[in-house]
Protein backbone atom coordinates (compact mmCIF):
# COMPACT_ATOMS: atom_id res chain seq x y z
CA UNK A 1 0.00 0.00 0.00
CA UNK A 2 1.09 3.32 -0.62
CA UNK A 3 1.38 6.10 2.04
CA UNK A 4 -0.76 8.94 1.38
CA UNK A 5 -0.99 12.07 2.93
CA UNK A 6 -3.86 11.04 4.46
CA UNK A 7 -1.74 8.00 6.14
CA UNK A 8 0.91 10.37 7.04
CA UNK A 9 -1.70 12.66 8.99
CA UNK A 10 -3.50 10.04 10.48
CA UNK A 11 -0.31 7.89 12.36
CA UNK A 12 0.99 11.54 13.06
CA UNK A 13 -2.29 12.20 15.17
CA UNK A 14 -2.04 8.87 16.74
CA UNK A 15 1.52 9.47 17.71
CA UNK A 16 1.58 12.52 18.95
CA UNK A 17 -2.02 12.05 20.74
CA UNK A 18 -2.67 8.06 21.84
CA UNK A 19 -5.64 9.51 23.71
CA UNK A 20 -7.22 10.51 21.06
CA UNK A 21 -6.58 7.28 18.64
CA UNK A 22 -9.75 5.84 18.96
CA UNK A 23 -11.80 8.99 17.39
CA UNK A 24 -8.89 8.63 14.82
CA UNK A 25 -9.74 5.12 13.07
CA UNK A 26 -13.08 4.99 12.67
CA UNK A 27 -13.53 2.72 10.11
CA UNK A 28 -12.03 -0.57 8.51
CA UNK A 29 -9.91 1.71 5.90
CA UNK A 30 -8.83 3.83 8.65
CA UNK A 31 -7.36 0.31 10.31
CA UNK A 32 -6.36 -0.58 7.29
CA UNK A 33 -4.15 2.75 6.79
CA UNK A 34 -2.30 1.88 10.14
CA UNK A 35 -1.77 -1.92 9.47
CA UNK A 36 -0.39 -1.36 5.91
CA UNK A 37 2.20 0.63 7.19
CA UNK A 38 5.82 -0.63 5.91
CA UNK A 39 8.66 -1.21 7.84
CA UNK A 40 10.56 1.35 6.06
CA UNK A 41 8.16 4.28 7.48
CA UNK A 42 9.18 6.17 10.29
CA UNK A 43 5.65 5.90 11.67
CA UNK A 44 6.09 2.18 11.48
CA UNK A 45 6.26 1.43 15.31
CA UNK A 46 3.67 3.49 16.29
CA UNK A 47 1.07 2.42 13.80
CA UNK A 48 1.87 -1.38 13.73
CA UNK A 49 2.02 -1.05 17.57
CA UNK A 50 -1.85 0.53 17.59
CA UNK A 51 -3.14 -2.23 14.83
CA UNK A 52 -1.79 -4.73 16.59
CA UNK A 53 -3.34 -3.60 19.76
CA UNK A 54 -6.62 -3.10 17.84
CA UNK A 55 -6.20 -6.90 16.73
CA UNK A 56 -5.51 -8.40 20.31
CA UNK A 57 -8.44 -6.51 21.67
CA UNK A 58 -11.27 -7.85 18.71
CA UNK A 59 -9.82 -10.84 19.09
CA UNK A 60 -10.40 -10.37 22.94
CA UNK A 61 -13.39 -9.17 22.41
CA UNK A 62 -14.70 -12.08 19.97
CA UNK A 63 -13.59 -14.99 22.28
CA UNK A 64 -15.24 -13.29 25.28
CA UNK A 65 -18.51 -12.89 23.76
CA UNK A 66 -18.36 -16.22 22.19
CA UNK A 67 -17.54 -18.25 25.14
CA UNK A 68 -20.53 -20.94 26.61
CA UNK A 69 -22.30 -23.04 25.89
CA UNK A 70 -24.72 -21.51 24.51
CA UNK A 71 -23.17 -18.93 22.05
CA UNK A 72 -21.40 -19.49 18.77
CA UNK A 73 -18.09 -17.75 17.42
CA UNK A 74 -17.78 -15.57 14.49
CA UNK A 75 -15.00 -17.19 13.26
CA UNK A 76 -12.63 -20.18 14.10
CA UNK A 77 -8.40 -19.16 13.97
CA UNK A 78 -6.55 -22.27 15.28
CA UNK A 79 -5.04 -21.53 18.33
CA UNK A 80 -1.54 -21.38 17.12
CA UNK A 81 -2.67 -18.08 14.94
CA UNK A 82 -0.29 -15.21 15.69
CA UNK A 83 -1.60 -11.38 15.44
CA UNK A 84 0.83 -10.99 12.70
CA UNK A 85 -1.04 -13.94 10.73
CA UNK A 86 -3.74 -12.09 11.68
CA UNK A 87 -2.87 -8.67 10.43
CA UNK A 88 -2.00 -9.98 7.28
CA UNK A 89 -5.12 -11.79 6.68
CA UNK A 90 -6.68 -8.01 7.59
CA UNK A 91 -4.14 -6.31 5.16
CA UNK A 92 -4.91 -8.96 2.34
CA UNK A 93 -8.52 -9.00 2.28
CA UNK A 94 -10.60 -7.93 -0.64
CA UNK A 95 -13.78 -6.82 -0.88
CA UNK A 96 -14.08 -4.93 2.92
CA UNK A 97 -16.26 -2.41 3.48
CA UNK A 98 -14.26 0.92 4.43
CA UNK A 99 -16.79 2.68 6.25
CA UNK A 100 -17.66 0.18 8.55
CA UNK A 101 -16.67 -0.42 12.03
CA UNK A 102 -13.22 -1.46 12.57
CA UNK A 103 -14.28 -4.26 14.83
CA UNK A 104 -16.35 -5.82 11.64
CA UNK A 105 -13.87 -5.30 8.89
CA UNK A 106 -11.33 -7.19 11.58
CA UNK A 107 -13.84 -9.97 12.10
CA UNK A 108 -14.84 -10.17 8.35
CA UNK A 109 -11.53 -11.11 7.49
CA UNK A 110 -10.84 -13.20 9.64
CA UNK A 111 -14.03 -15.08 9.39
CA UNK A 112 -13.05 -15.39 5.23
CA UNK A 113 -9.91 -17.19 6.47
CA UNK A 114 -10.75 -19.16 9.35
CA UNK A 115 -14.67 -19.91 8.92
CA UNK A 116 -15.98 -22.34 12.04
CA UNK A 117 -16.83 -26.13 10.38
CA UNK A 118 -20.41 -26.34 10.21
CA UNK A 119 -21.51 -22.59 9.56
Amino acid sequence: MRVTGKSIALVAALSAVPAMAAEQVATTADLLVLCSVTVEDPAYPAAMGFCLGYIDAALDYHAAISAGPNNHPVACPDDSITREEVVQVFVTSTGLPGNEAPVEGVMRAVYEKWPCSGQ
